[in-house]
C-alpha cells in the first residue's frame, strides 16, 4: 500500500482520467515556502517550490523507493560546469541540492524534514497544509518541468487565463505585503503605485473613483496584470535550474536574474470610472537573440476589470484574428464581448487621419529609414489621456525598428465626432453634451 493514501489526497476531487497539482503553503526551517506537488499514479510525486522571499521556483523530483513516506531530490542550481546538455538538448546529470522526507497526517497536512545534499547533519523542519489545487491540462507531462509550463502556457493571448483559479501555486506566490506609495490624483480619481519587494518594479492600485463608485473589479485586474508580469521575472530566476531548461552556458543571457523586469516602467495613464488605462515599458532579456524592448499600453473597464474593447470608442476598429481559433472567420460582436481574446486593427479611415494629422520630424533620415506612414499602417495604436484625450502612437514594432515608436498625434475625443462610435458617450459621458 506504498503511498496509497497520498495518491488518493492528490486526486480526490479530479476526474478518474485527470490529475491534479495540490498547492501547499508552509514552513522550511522557518522560511515561508509554497510548494506545488502531482502525483504521476506511481506514488512518487514530483513538484516546484519557492521561497516566499524569493520568488523564483526551484524543481522537487521524485526520490523513489522511500517505502512509507514521500521523498523529494531538491535540484542545485547550475553553474557553468553543472547543467550541460547532450547532443538532444536534454540535461542528464541535474546537480542536487538537498532531500526532503515527508508523510502525510490524517487532515491531509505534510511533515517532515530536509537535508542538504552532502550535509546530512544539516537538517530542517517542513510543515505543508493545502491551500487550493488545478486540474493538469490533458497531456501535461508530471514533472517540475511540466507544472511550470502548463501554468506558463496560461499567460499567452494576453494573460486572460491566468488567474488565481488557474494558477493557484503562482498567484500563492505573489501573497507578500506590497510597499505602498503615496496617493496620487488624476482627475478626481486617485491611486498609488505598489512595490512587490522581489521584483522591485512600481504597479498601480486605484484608492478612490472620483464618483466612489467600487474599487474591486479593477483592482483585481490591476493585481492579476501585475502578477503576470511578476510571473515573467521569477520564470527568469527559475531558468538558473537545469529542470526549468537552464542551462550552465547560459547563465550570461539573464538566466537566475530578473531579467530585467525590476527596471520595468508603468506609468497609470487615464482614470475614470468608467475606464482605467496604464502603460508599460521596458528593454527585458532573459534568453534569446534580443532583449524584449516595449512600450504597451493597456485599457481596461473600470465597472468590470476586463479587457476593454476600444471599438466601443471608435467605430474604425476592427478585430481580425481570434486567438483560440486563428483560421475562424471573426464575430465582431462577440469579439467586442470579449476582446482579450483577440487581435486589433485600426481601419483605413483612422490610419489616413493619422498620416494626414501627425508632426513629421524634421529628421529626414528617421523619416526615410523607418517609413512611419507604412508602420502606422500596420502599428497604430492609442491610449487615452486625461480631458478625454485620445493619443495615437505606433505599437508592438519588432526589436530592429524599436526605436521607429512614438506618439503620433493628440487630440480630443470631442473633435474627432466622425470616428466615434454611437457607445463612445458610455464611457466619456461629456461627449453627450
Amino acid at each position: 500500500m506504498r503511498l496509497a493514501i497520498a495518491a488518493a489526497l492528490l486526486l480526490s476531487t479530479a476526474p478518474s482520467f485527470a490529475i491534479d497539482a495540490v498547492t501547499y503553503k508552509g514552513t522550511l526551517g522557518g522560511h515561508d515556502i509554497v510548494v506545488e506537488l502531482a502525483d504521476p499514479g506511481n506514488g512518487d510525486p514530483v513538484g516546484r517550490y519557492s521561497y516566499m522571499s524569493q520568488g523564483g521556483d526551484i524543481p522537487l523530483n521524485a526520490l523513489e523507493e522511500v517505502d512509507g513516506y514521500i521523498g523529494l531530490l531538491e535540484e542545485a542550481p547550475c553553474t557553468e560546469t553543472t547543467c550541460v546538455s547532450d547532443d538532444n538538448g536534454v540535461i542528464t546529470n541535474k546537480p542536487i541540492g538537498a532531500v526532503w522526507i515527508l508523510q502525510y497526517a490524517a487532515d491531509g497536512s505534510l511533515g517532515g524534514n530536509w537535508g542538504a545534499e552532502g550535509k546530512q547533519s544539516k537538517t530542517l523542519d517542513v510543515t505543508l497544509t493545502e491551500i487550493g489545487r488545478r486540474t493538469l491540462p490533458e497531456g501535461t507531462e508530471i514533472t517540475p518541468y511540466g507544472l511550470y509550463d502548463s501554468t506558463q502556457q496560461l499567460t499567452y493571448s494576453g494573460g486572460t487565463s491566468f488567474t488565481p483559479e488557474a494558477a493557484p501555486y503562482d498567484f500563492a506566490k505573489m501573497d507578500v505585503a506590497l510597499e505602498e506609495g503615496p496617493v496620487e490624483v488624476l482627475e478626481g480619481s486617485s491611486f498609488r503605485y505598489v512595490t512587490d519587494p522581489r521584483s522591485k518594479f512600481a504597479f498601480p492600485r486605484i484608492v478612490a473613483f472620483a464618483d466612489g463608485s467600487s474599487t474591486d473589479a479593477a483592482n483585481a485586474a490591476l493585481a492579476a496584470e501585475h502578477a503576470q508580469i511578476n510571473y515573467f521575472a521569477f520564470d527568469c530566476l527559475s531558468l538558473v535550474y537545469g529542470g526549468f531548461g537552464g542551462r550552465g552556458d547560459m547563465l550570461d543571457m539573464g538566466y537566475g536574474t530578473l531579467g530585467d523586469f525590476d527596471y520595468e516602467s508603468v506609468t497609470m495613464a487615464y482614470l475614470s470610472p468608467t475606464l482605467v488605462g496604464w502603460t508599460e515599458g521596458g528593454s527585458t532579456w532573459c534568453g534569446g537573440a534580443y532583449p524584449n524592448n516595449h512600450f504597451d499600453s493597456y485599457i481596461i473597464d473600470a465597472k468590470t476589470g476586463a479587457p476593454f474593447a476600444m471599438g466601443l470608442v471608435f467605430k474604425d476598429w476592427t478585430a481580425t484574428t481570434n486567438y483560440d481559433d486563428y483560421d475562424a472567420d471573426v464575430d465582431q460582436a462577440a469579439a467586442l464581448a470579449n476582446p482579450g481574446r483577440y487581435g486589433w486593427q485600426a481601419g483605413q479611415p483612422l490610419i489616413d487621419y493619422v498620416i494626414a494629422n501627425r508632426v513629421v520630424s524634421d529628421d529626414e533620415t528617421y523619416e526615410t529609414e523607418c517609413g512611419i506612414d507604412e508602420l502606422i499602417a500596420s502599428n497604430l495604436g492609442m491610449r487615452f489621456a486625461p480631458d478625454d484625450t485620445v493619443v495615437f502612437s505606433l505599437v508592438g514594432l519588432p526589436h530592429v525598428i524599436f526605436a521607429c515608436g512614438d506618439d503620433l498625434v493628440t487630440v480630443k475625443l470631442a473633435d474627432i465626432p466622425q470616428f466615434l462610435a454611437p457607445t463612445a458617450k458610455d464611457y466619456f459621458p461629456a461627449l453627450a453634451d
